[in-house]
């Protein structure tokens, strides 16, 4: 796995739905997500209040949202990953993404290399189009596995 792709995660905004979860009743524990700090607990609860509009935006990059750079992963040391899966890069203990947040962290340049390897990578990947493949519209299934899915109003899911 390419980790130094979540670090793409500098630039751009998610939707309070996609994290919400995390700040009221985390895994139906009734209490937030502990792996968020708590600064940014407050302020994502005031712009994401329970039951609240979950379409409004926030920056998946509270420090430099507007500059390509590793804050990204030093927010992470500091559980300011706006997504759970992003924190859990760094949250989890043990895992084998810590010491790549840690050094992508400390190492500006080392992050820059191995994502534009990365994205030379990921550029080459071969794309079937046509009759070779397919765009799922439920990302979960293969398109003629489609049981129920409501054949009405199909919305691609990403």
């Amino acid at each position: 796995m390419h980790h130094e792709m979540n670090g793409a995660h500098t630039f751009g905004r998610a939707q309070c739905r996609f994290f919400s979860h995390r700040l009221f009743n985390f895994n139906n524990t009734g209490a937030p997500d502990t792996s968020l700090n708590s600064t940014l607990l407050e302020t994502l609860s005031q712009l994401c209040p329970d039951g609240g509009n979950g379409s409004i935006l926030t920056n998946l990059d509270p420090t430099t949202p507007d500059a390509f750079d590793n804050k990204y992963f030093s927010n992470l040391q500091i559980k300011k990953g706006i997504l759970e899966t992003d924190q859990i890069l760094f949250s989890t203990s043990g895992a084998d993404t810590v010491p790549i947040v840690n050094n992508f962290s400390a190492n500006q340049t080392a992050f820059f290399e191995s994502f534009v390897v990365s994205m030379i990578k990921m550029g080459n990947i071969r794309v079937l189009t046509g009759t070779e493949g397919e765009i799922r519209l439920n990302c979960s299934k293969v398109n003629g596995d489609l049981s129920g899915v409501s054949s009405g109003g199909l919305v691609a899911e990403y």
